[in-house]
């Protein structure tokens, strides 16, 4: 069960004015009416976020970020819930609200966890309980009661759907033991006696007991007017009371989940309270009604299920790093700047002493005609040196311009690839469309480099591929903490003839590992390597490994292979490099080129 209810983020300061007060106000309010009515306040939220906004008042639009973050995940709409608790994350950060910080944390944390039950994805699922171990150690250096209890029943929800109940048994029983020692508020201790019975009911097998819990849970929630939580105490019972063979029981509190199921608003809830009625019809012999809320269960499940949802979140987390990186780049500008003004302030000196030595040079004569055909002659050659460079930086424009250009370019051809890939029904064919779209962004980010920077022939291999690296990573779900990357590149810059091919080369390679690799992998690893020969010599060595099953290596002759696998094997070919593929145990890929393919002869057909 998700939980619902936050703590405040930290207390504002003395003397707002009335209207924040207000704001607070509708705030715990809203709060409440996350327990009963999720439409209501997602309504309530956005207004607050609106007037918190008009107000310039960071504590409550960090507030309603964090509200609409809830409700909107408790409507299944992942993307939007993740966007509003990134942004209650950082506006939290900013005021240095540790409670806050925890609270949006453990919101993302519960999105993930929903958004792995809809997709059936145990990544995501391992990503919420990352998320829920780190809010857990700031609530606890925030000395939080409330957040801290939170964050630890979010970590037993997880641990149990991971099949680890030691590690959810012991997250709940921490939660019990915080309540009834410092007895916080909101109260979580129904919300943590209806899981820990359901512990002891699905891995205990342990009715008797499990019941207890789930009434004395069911009194909670009635007395503080939790009808989320009730939903999720009365389908605990309905099961259990079915596993006992006390059907009219089963059916009574069957009926009662589903009803506040319904008046939730909560897609994710019905589905599961769809289910409990059926299974107590089912198991009652009422065949009719149980095949009716099966049907009904069957169409909330396909709209959580949608796979555009888990894409979104992609996209919303890319966003996100690129608003920290545009950050740190300002930051930069700002230093830039500031160094240039000393370089001015530097130079106005330099030239007061000039001048000065200037003044003293015409108090002698002789030395006055010699500097004066000396100055014509530096004239001469300043303005010589002055018109080769203006050719030069007018070359070089037309060269990043190009670049620019090729960028653009290719950018509205992964735009086309990308509504292509949208509107096509048979899965291999849009999915070959995405493959190539990635690859087509491969080649726009390398010239994405180029015009960036000082050197437009050549490419820096250090930043190119480290980027390409991480958007492959982001693109399918990969966090650090979720996959130990080992990355060796020591290779000086390469021409673009180079360049182009050997990262698609590494685009491919990665990209299948990352598809094919780590479905059954506990601890991904991968290991990427590239380097220059030693001593000066030509030459280039790449290596790919991961510690999947690993492929056949006589399968990579076949001219029946993918295209992946025959872009690869093309690709070396033109560079003149020689493949080695093997198992160790994981998929090896070696490609090493010698000779003057490596040292900067054009290729051939380039």
């Amino acid at each position: 069960m998700l939980l619902a209810g936050w703590p405040a983020a930290g207390q504002p300061r003395q003397g707002t004015p009335a209207d924040t007060a207000q704001v607070r106000a509708q705030l715990a309010l809203a709060k409440q009416l996350q327990l009963r009515h999720n439409d209501s306040a997602l309504v309530l939220s956005r207004q607050l976020l609106r007037a918190s906004e008009r107000l310039r008042y960071p504590y409550g639009t960090a507030q309603s970020c964090l509200q609409l973050g809830i409700a909107l995940r408790n409507r299944s709409e992942f993307d939007s819930s993740l966007a509003y608790g990134q942004r209650a994350l950082m506006l939290f950060e900013a005021q240095h609200q540790l409670p806050g910080v925890a609270a949006a944390l453990n919101t993302n944390a519960q999105t993930y966890k929903r958004l792995g039950d809809a997709q059936k994805v145990t990544l995501l699922t391992r990503k919420g309980l990352a998320l829920a171990s780190r809010s857990l150690a700031v609530a606890r250096q925030a000395h939080d009661p409330v957040g801290t209890v939170t964050a630890l029943l979010s970590q037993g929800i997880i641990y149990r759907d991971l099949r680890q109940p030691d590690s959810a048994r012991s997250c709940y029983q921490q939660a019990i033991a915080l309540e009834h020692r410092y007895h916080p508020t909101p109260s979580m201790l129904g919300v943590a006696y209806a899981n820990y019975g359901q512990l002891l009911m699905d891995f205990d097998h342990n009715l008797p007991t499990a019941i207890g819990y789930f009434r004395r849970a069911v009194a909670l929630h009635r007395a503080n007017r939790n009808r989320n939580s009730l939903e999720h105490a009365y389908r605990q019972l309905s099961w259990a009371y079915r596993q006992q063979g006390r059907l009219g029981s089963a059916l009574a509190t069957a009926d009662s989940c589903l009803a506040l199921g319904r008046a939730s608003g909560d897609p994710h809830r019905l589905s599961n309270s769809l289910e409990a009625a059926y299974l107590a019809y089912q198991a009652a012999g009422r065949y009719r009604e149980a095949n009716t809320l099966l049907e009904e269960k069957q169409r909330v499940e396909n709209q959580l299920g949608r796979l555009e949802k888990t894409q979104a979140v992609t996209r919303i987390e890319a966003a996100y790093r690129l608003q920290k990186q545009q950050a740190r780049i300002r930051a930069l500008n700002q230093l830039n700047t500031q160094r240039q003004q000393q370089l001015g302030a530097l130079g106005l000196g330099l030239g007061l002493l000039s001048a000065l030595l200037l003044v003293t040079g015409w108090q002698y004569r002789a030395l006055g005609q010699a500097n004066a055909q000396l100055r014509i002659t530096n004239q001469t050659v300043s303005e010589n040196h002055h018109q080769l460079q203006e050719q030069a930086n007018h070359l070089t424009l037309l060269l990043r311009e190009l670049h620019h250009r090729v960028k653009n370019n290719l950018a509205i051809v992964s735009s086309l690839l990308n509504l292509q890939s949208g509107s096509l029904t048979d899965a291999r064919a849009a999915r070959a469309v995405r493959e190539g779209r990635q690859r087509v962004e491969a080649m726009g980010l390398l010239h994405q480099h180029l015009y960036q920077t000082a050197d437009v022939a050549r490419v820096d291999m250090r930043p190119y591929l480290t980027t390409l690296l991480d958007n492959l990573l982001a693109t399918y779900g990969f966090e650090e903490d979720s996959i130990k990357l080992e990355l060796t590149l020591d290779l000086p810059t390469l021409e673009v003839e180079r360049a182009v091919p050997l990262g698609l080369i590494l685009n491919e390679l990665v990209t299948n590992a990352l598809k094919h690799a780590y479905a059954s992998v506990a601890r991904p690893w991968l290991r990427v390597l590239l380097l220059g020969a030693a001593d000066g010599q030509p030459g280039l060595l790449l290596e790919v490994e991961d510690n999947g099953p690993g492929i056949a290596p006589g399968q990579w002759q076949k001219a029946e292979g993918s295209f992946g696998q025959q872009l690869i094997l093309a690709l070396s070919a033109q560079l003149g490099g020689q493949v080695k593929v093997a198992n160790q145990p994981g998929a090896f890929f070696q490609l090493r080129l010698t000779g003057s393919a490596a040292a900067g002869t054009p290729l051939a057909g380039t």
